[in-house]
């Protein structure tokens, strides 16, 4: 149980210095909003389409008769082949599809005829449920001109609704992103993660969905955190924008790494990497922690000295940019320390979590999260060495923070629980001397 700790406790640096940042997230449902969607609910059409369609037509006109619908099957069938002339290959198949369409109809007017007459009292449910958005005078015409079978005057009723209740789509989304926000700072990561999501949901944009994926997995959401990072990866692809796109890529790589599919994670974050030494340059500390993140990947498939080699790498590109005073040169240095102690030089790892720990304890704080990850990991190698109440001290205080800043079920806080209940245990005693 000890050692299968290091590697789903070794953190890894999140891209624009997340780590350092307060991060959590509400629970609380967004009651205030509930209201600005209940008049764009589907509307159920079973019950009410046949009562629209037994109700009395529109004064304004009679129902569409059989001789009118084809005239206007006619007159549409014109304007399509009129604009055959000008259209490419693939526009004239479509055209002369809808062209046959329209035939078939001509040719046997009376079933197409009877859908649309019950399309025709379907829109006027829908606009009859918009009612109080559109107004009496205007609802009237656009019936008058459906019962013609002018669809116009509905369609654009329709488009303002639409662009009205996107409005309001959005404000939620804001809203639920401003929430997000402050559950981070108050390192709330859970519910950080359920508004994040939200505002992704609502509006889907490259920060809320970022967002979202982060906090996420820091939630221990991990399956939530990976379907999330497939939207922001297809995203970011259609951008061309190459820092955001190096950004969702290492970001879909370490949920990867987190769910334990380390070979389907190198090649994302390898292209990561690429992207940055051809667009930022080896000497960013962008690139430090791409180099960070993939080490994470190879170390995990067992590649101990190519690991080594990358987060070494990384912590060279740190110290000469953002410096030693920063939580992302700790976390460099807690991961190197990770595989050293992973080869077996235990007092060499020692020195380099306790250095981890120093600058935690000058940026971040010893109430943070990752503070208490760096305190488990350096529990682990004391207890390697046989320090064993030194490692429990260590644990207590580690479990101590994340369960004030975590919830009970998070996959650390279980983690760290167990690791110290197994240093609990009453030790076996030596085996007797044979001399």
């Amino acid at each position: 149980m000890l050692e299968t700790l290091l590697g789903i406790l070794s953190d890894y640096a999140i891209p624009l210095g997340a780590v350092a940042a307060g991060l959590a997230i509400v629970e609380t449902v967004f009651a205030p909003f509930r209201k600005l969607f209940r008049k764009a609910e589907t509307v159920e059409l079973g019950q009410e389409t046949r009562e629209a369609l037994n109700a009395p037509k529109a004064k304004d006109g009679p129902a569409l008769t059989v001789a009118e619908f084809i005239r206007i099957r006619r007159e549409l069938k014109a304007e399509l082949e009129a604009e055959l002339t000008g259209a490419s290959q693939d526009e004239k198949q479509q055209l002369l599809a809808r062209i046959a369409e329209l035939e078939s109809q001509i040719a046997d007017p009376e079933p197409a005829l009877a859908e649309s007459r019950k399309r025709i009292a379907e829109l006027e449910a829908l606009l009859e449920r918009s009612g109080n958005d559109i107004g009496g005078d205007r609802l009237n015409a656009a019936r008058a001109a459906l019962e013609k079978g002018d669809y116009s005057i509905a369609d654009d009723l329709f488009a303002e609704i639409e662009a009205r209740r996107e409005m309001e789509v959005h404000e939620a989304a804001r809203a639920a992103y401003g929430r997000g926000e402050i559950a981070e700072a108050e390192i709330r990561w859970a519910d950080a993660a359920t508004h994040y999501a939200r505002a992704a949901r609502l509006h889907p944009e490259f920060d809320s969905l970022y967002k979202a994926v982060h906090f996420s997995q820091l939630a221990g959401e991990y399956h939530q955190a990976e379907r999330i990072a497939e939207d922001l990866v297809t995203l970011a692809r259609q951008d061309a924008n190459d820092a955001a796109r190096s950004r969702a890529l290492d970001l879909q790589a370490t949920v990867l790494w987190r769910l334990g599919r380390n070979f389907e994670a190198e090649p994302i974050s390898r292209e990561a990497l690429e992207i940055d030494r051809a667009t930022i340059g080896e000497a960013h500390p962008a690139y430090a922690t791409r180099l960070n993140n993939l080490a994470g990947v190879v170390q995990a498939q067992g590649r101990y000295a190519e690991a080594e080699g990358l987060y070494r790498e990384a912590l060279e590109v740190g110290r000469a940019t953002i410096g030693e005073a920063h939580p992302d040169y700790a976390t460099h240095l807690n991961n190197l320390a990770h595989v050293v102690q992973a080869q077996g030089r235990y007092a060499e790892a020692e020195g380099l979590y306790r250095e981890a720990l120093e600058v935690d304890r000058a940026t971040i704080g010893e109430g943070h999260p990752a503070y208490a990850t760096h305190l488990n990991n350096l529990a682990l190698v004391v207890q390697a060495q046989g320090r064993t109440e030194e490692a429990k001290g260590l644990c207590r205080e580690a479990l101590k923070i994340v369960t004030a800043t975590l919830d009970p079920d998070h996959p650390t806080t279980k983690t760290l629980q167990s690791n110290l209940d197994d240093l609990l245990k009453p030790q076996a005693p030596p085996p007797a001397s044979d001399t």
